[in-house]
């Protein structure tokens, strides 16, 4: 008899082997330790909320999502492709639905659970996850995409640029620990409160892995981030204020963030969610890798 078992941090392992095995297109890319940012280390995420399903002993399905005030998304979810149409992703999806609208949820919404996610939407290469979802009262309305950049292709240097433009008194560099209130504040007062968590993250990795661009007096003027959301490699978010716009701080922020990829031993970087797909492919070469489809269901 299929019965779920509320997911712990200690099964990070099993999760993220039923994860590389099932997910065909994302093959490798989930490590516990992206598992456990993205999913425990989500403020409002609560364990009830994720669940394995096992048969006879086996895992063979399982469901992450979280509760954000009203809103709740299916961050994650699976079943083992030797079990696909059996009914156990119907009962995985009834089981969280349930709970959802029992904590006053009106709106589930499909993988794009910013600021902790991995997936900015359901790829549509997974066809039977998008048929499943459909069938279940899914509706799919936006579609953004990823781009990926050849790490290996360039050596991405901004020497030339930064000594240019430090000669105006503007200087690009790392974020530092020290500033972390700092740099709280002034992306919150500017930018969104998904961006402000998920570049603060940044801070948890060693070494912090967003860099800032400070204006002549030596104010935060913009900021690049890496390996906050998705994958290892994952970039964005990134911006300049418009005051300083024009200048070339958002190339130089990015090509600072795909060199210190590279110098890590990353051969690939993806850029998540991406608004103005010209700008990457001109600067950096970067092509489309994969679209995502925005939804939701009413309960």
């Amino acid at each position: 008899m299929p019965h779920l078992v509320e997911l712990q941090p200690d099964h990070l392992d099993e999760l993220s082997d039923f994860c590389n095995r099932n997910f065909e297109f994302h093959q490798g890319q989930f490590e516990k330790e992206i598992l456990q940012n993205r999913i425990f280390e989500d403020p409002d995420y609560e364990l009830e909320h994720g669940f394995f399903l096992r048969e006879k002993g086996q895992t063979v399905g399982f469901m992450v999502g979280v509760l954000r005030g009203n809103d709740a998304w299916l961050k994650l979810f699976a079943v083992d492709r030797e079990h696909h149409r059996t009914g156990f992703g119907r009962m995985m999806l009834a089981e969280i639905e349930d709970l959802f609208r029992l904590s006053g949820a009106t709106y589930v919404h499909v993988l794009n659970a910013s600021p902790y996610y991995l997936m900015p939407g359901l790829d549509p290469r997974y066809t039977e996850a998008l048929c499943f979802l459909q069938s279940h009262g899914y509706t799919f309305n936006r579609y953004v995409h990823n781009m990926a950049v050849d790490l290996t292709a360039d050596d991405f240097d901004t020497t030339q640029a930064e000594s240019k433009l430090a000669r105006t008194g503007i200087k690009v560099r790392r974020l530092k620990r020290e500033e972390e209130q700092t740099f709280y504040e002034w992306m919150l007062a500017t930018w969104s409160t998904n961006w402000t968590t998920e570049s603060c993250n940044s801070l948890k990795n060693t070494p912090v892995t967003t860099f800032l661009a400070l204006d002549q007096d030596n104010n935060i003027c913009g900021f690049a981030s890496y390996d906050v959301t998705m994958f290892r490699g994952g970039f964005g978010p990134t911006g300049v204020e418009e005051r300083m716009r024009g200048l070339g701080l958002g190339k130089i922020l990015l090509l600072r963030c795909l060199r210190d990829m590279k110098d890590r031993g990353y051969r690939r970087s993806e850029i998540g969610w991406v608004g103005p797909i010209s700008f990457y492919t001109h600067t950096v070469g970067a092509r489309i890798c994969a679209t995502f489809m925005q939804g939701s269901k009413a309960l």
